[in-house]
């Protein structure tokens, strides 16, 4: 049996743990774990008696290492982390420490305030990296990835049954973008649309059941903000890669660096691009699902939590 990479590394993951809504810090506990890490976790919000003593992160971040020294911290976005509690924090305990930001470049202000703090700053927007740098920054590119434990293919469901689907938060820019596609056979579920959000299986099932998973980064089209639009694939990218869904998503950069247009995703520029190669694609079985083979296969390949993880700790750890 091939020795995994990293036995006996011990790793505080800080996170926001939450299955129903966003699972990502737990799948990356897990995967962390496939890795041989021996894996703590900090509850980023306030939960349990935490709540109602109202102990700071900080202070309780200390704490955590102070009972149980670790090589690596290891910190998922979590803003209310101020630089200089992390700065205090490091200058008592000897550990690598690193923020895997997954919000640039809506919250580049953010993330530029938070990332010189950090033995290694990640973030899955290449456009923001010489932000980063310029600000003191050890900052790195790390793409998004998936779970495939939970992300698989489910059994379409005629509940969730619909030709076009797009999961996603409502704003003015995605609004004005899909308001002219309902002939296509768009459904729309997520956080401010009419159909509300769907979570946990029923948001595999979502992906699972429509004949194409529409994709549509925040800040796309003419009532976007270029400067927050950035190049960033988002987890949408790779979920609906791992389920084995044909995806039609808009053209970010970073996109073809993980996935081959036209063979594992099919790519639009602007509105009138996307109605185009919607239609084609739906009339195209074949082409759907061919396209959906080969993006599982590349996802699973390349591109699962795991993966990003073994990336991001061996250049933490240099």
């Amino acid at each position: 049996m091939t020795p995994r990479p990293f036995t006996g590394l011990r790793v505080l993951l800080v996170a926001a743990f939450n299955r129903r809504y966003h699972r990502s810090a737990l799948s990356l506990a897990s995967a962390l774990k496939s890795l041989g890490c021996e894996v703590q976790r900090c509850e980023e919000r306030w939960r349990g008696v935490n709540r109602i003593l109202r102990r700071p992160l900080a202070g309780r971040l200390a704490a955590r290492l102070r009972r149980a020294p670790v090589d690596v911290v290891l910190v998922f976005k979590v803003a209310r982390l101020a630089p200089q509690d992390v700065r205090d924090i490091k200058a008592c305990f000897r550990a690598r420490w690193a923020n895997w930001f997954p919000d640039d470049p809506h919250l580049l202000e953010t993330s530029l305030r938070l990332g010189p703090a950090y033995d290694c700053f990640f973030t899955h927007d290449s456009s923001s990296l010489e932000r980063h740098r310029a600000a003191g920054a050890r900052a790195h590119y790390l793409a998004f990835g998936c779970d495939p434990e939970y992300l698989r293919p489910l059994p379409a469901s005629p509940r969730w049954a619909t030709a076009l689907a797009f999961v996603g938060s409502r704003d003015p820019a995605r609004e004005e973008a899909l308001s002219g596609l309902g002939d296509l056979g768009l459904t729309i579920w997520g956080p401010g649309w009419p159909r509300g959000p769907v979570y946990g299986e029923d948001f595999v099932r979502v992906l699972s059941s429509a004949v194409v998973g529409l994709n549509m980064h925040q800040q796309f089209g003419e009532r976007g903000d270029p400067a927050r639009y950035g190049t960033g694939a988002n987890m949408r990218v790779f979920e609906l890669a791992a389920v084995g869904t044909p995806q039609l998503s808009d053209a970010k950069a970073d996109i073809a660096r993980h996935f081959a247009p036209d063979r594992e995703i099919l790519l639009y520029h602007n509105v009138a691009e996307l109605k185009e190669r919607a239609r084609a694609l739906l009339a195209d079985e074949p082409w759907r699902r061919g396209l959906a083979a080969a993006a599982r296969e590349r996802a699973l390949r390349e591109h699962t939590w795991r993966h990003r993880l073994e990336e991001l700790l061996t250049v933490t750890l240099r």
